[in-house]
């Protein structure tokens, strides 16, 4: 499954995803390769994407999350990185 965040600053791409779990507005949900199609509405909180190898943590903030059904996720966020890289008192968990 292929993978792609996109914020005003950069764009953060994924070839090879075998799964990726987020929190929406409505609760916790999982995208799988070959999914149904879906459009979402993100909360502040990190995201987790699994690879055959690895597991990448990344935290998003806000925004829209798009799977076309066919393999392709397309994340459109104010900002993605590196929960570390966040003011936990910033933005709160939501």
């Amino acid at each position: 499954m292929k993978i792609k965040i996109v914020t005003p600053y950069k764009i953060i791409e994924y070839k090879d995803a075998k799964l990726m779990v987020f929190k929406t507005v409505e609760g916790e949900m999982g995208v799988l390769d070959k999914r149904a199609p879906i459009i979402a509405k993100l909360a502040v909180s990190d995201i987790r994407i699994k690879t055959e190898t690895s597991e990448e943590i990344l935290k998003v903030i806000d925004g829209f999350l798009h799977c076309d059904g066919e393999s392709n996720v397309i994340v459109l966020t104010e900002d993605v990185g590196k929960p570390q890289d966040f003011d936990p008192h910033k933005f709160s968990e939501q």
